[in-house]
């Protein structure tokens, strides 16, 4: 009996082996989309030193977010005048409108009005250099020098790179008397940074006001690595999908007074016990129902055998997994929503018991879950404490839809990336942040976040941070790219 036990055991084990190793062997990376035909970027005559020049001037414009209406527009306006007399040619062929006097739209009209438009996507804005910052800055933040192969200053690469790089890229085929057969609308946001609403949400309601229905967008939102965390070599990531935003308000009253006689409860011990019950709820964390699993398939080979074996197996090994990527804080962020507790208020005086307490918790989203769910759970982890209450601070925003990675478009983007950084792999991804695109979702077949540029950690950590920049070497790309991407995608 022991034996037969013994070997049924070991027949089970055998079988277990050989499907896990089927399926480890199995998970490879999907086709590409389609066949789709690009130009030879490498073709393309490129001023690199212009460009930069280019660049280097559109810093020096001081178009930091607008908080009250009382700030001076005067960088938004000289910005967009620099526009006007720096690219002569694209402003000659295309038609130029404002949306509430500071967010510009150029609509590149086409021969073939049949044909869904092109969309593309930049903002103005940038983000303020706090003072307590600047002595860690290297050159003036907003003096746009050029040294070291590279431009440098706010915005370099959020977002006025990709500004004026689109610009280059008009501007190049303008001057050649291209005309697009598929209409191109150049749509650049004034207030990006702030959410979009004065910007990007109005000229998406526009242009659903006008039935315009793109072909498709892009925007910021993802870019090429040099080292990605999961293969250690360079990976072009195309955003596909980005989370949602909202700021929980934990609300707590309780019996003021003097805190030599306390009550068993106060204000402030229930809100910290709700925050805490409340960080502590079980959210779903898992790879499927996201872009992760995509991404990872896409990847698959460039990842090492003991992850594969990992993802392809997830059913086994799923827990295992799950624990290792929580301890990165950008994996962690792909399986699922995140939540942080950020801000919490009560009391003026030590001595004095407040009448009331509040919390903040700030939740992204991940593409499965909805503010909601999320909100009633949260709701049924506090139901037990009399005093408490909890609501969303503002009106939350869901995470976006997520786009096809088997359509034309999606294609166009992943052939062009190849052919521009042919040494990264190309694969999907969700955005952790927030972008204008997210608002055009109503107006496009598909939505798409990804800079064709290559990053590195030092290039990332400029982002909103010190020392921002953008080598010549991601100018020379980003232009090819953009170019290819109008030829193919758009012109005759």
């Amino acid at each position: 009996m022991v034996r037969l036990i013994l070997a049924g055991i070991a027949l089970v084990l055998v079988a277990l082996v050989g499907f896990v190793g089927y399926r480890t062997m199995s998970f490879t990376a999907p086709p590409p989309p389609s066949d789709v035909a690009v130009p030879d970027t490498s073709a393309y005559v490129i001023d690199v030193p212009t460009a930069a020049a280019h660049l280097s001037e559109a810093i020096r414009f001081r178009t930091v977010s607008l908080v009250t209406p009382e700030e001076d527009r005067t960088p938004f306006t000289e910005f967009q005048a620099w526009m006007i007399a720096t690219y002569p040619a694209f402003n000659a062929a295309a038609r130029r409108e404002m949306v509430n006097d500071l967010t510009v739209i150029y609509t590149w009209e086409g021969s073939d009005p049949a044909q869904p438009p092109l969309l593309l996507l930049a903002h103005q804005d940038v983000v303020p250099v706090p003072d307590d910052t600047r002595a860690a800055w290297s050159v003036d933040p907003f003096g746009g020098e050029i040294r070291d192969e590279a431009v440098w200053g706010r915005g370099a690469i959020d977002d006025k790179g990709s500004l004026v790089l689109l610009l280059e890229a008009a501007e190049y085929l303008a001057k050649q008397g291209k005309r697009p057969v598929r209409t191109i609308i150049f749509a650049f946001g004034h207030d990006e940074e702030l959410g979009g609403e004065d910007g990007a949400v109005q000229v998406a309601a526009l242009l659903a006001e006008r039935g315009v229905r793109a072909w498709f967008v892009l925007d910021e939102g993802m870019a090429a690595l040099s080292e990605h965390p999961l293969t250690g070599g360079p990976a072009s990531m195309i955003g596909i999908s980005e989370r949602g935003f909202g700021t929980m308000r934990v609300h707590a009253v309780g019996q003021p007074g003097h805190s030599s006689m306390p009550p068993p409860e106060t204000a402030v011990s229930l809100v910290s016990e709700a925050v805490v019950r409340i960080h502590d709820m079980p959210i779903e964390q898992r790879l499927e129902g996201g872009p992760a699993l995509d991404m990872m398939r896409a990847l698959a080979p460039e990842i090492s055998l003991t992850n594969r074996m990992a993802v392809a197996n997830e059913w086994l090994f799923g827990p295992l997994l799950r624990e290792r990527m929580a301890q990165d804080r950008t994996a962690r962020a792909l399986m699922g929503t995140t939540v942080a507790p950020t801000m919490l208020n009560g009391g003026v005086r030590p001595n004095v018991l407040p009448a009331e307490a509040t919390a903040m918790i700030n939740y992204r989203f991940h593409p499965r879950d909805t503010a909601a769910e999320i909100l009633e759970r949260a709701r049924g982890e506090v139901a037990d404490l009399e005093g408490v209450d909890v609501d969303w601070a503002d009106t939350p925003r869901e995470a976006t839809a997520t786009s096809s990675t088997t359509s034309a478009s999606y294609a166009l983007l992943a052939a062009l990336s190849t052919a521009v950084m042919p040494d990264a792999p190309v694969a999907p991804g969700l955005v952790l942040a927030g972008t204008d695109s997210r608002n055009y979702s109503e107006v496009a077949e598909n939505v798409y976040r990804f800079q064709p540029m290559m990053f590195g950690a030092d290039d990332l950590a400029g982002i909103h941070g010190t020392n921002e920049h953008l080598s010549f070497a991601n100018l020379d790309r980003t232009i090819r790219f953009y170019i290819g991407l109008m030829e193919a995608g758009a012109m005759q």
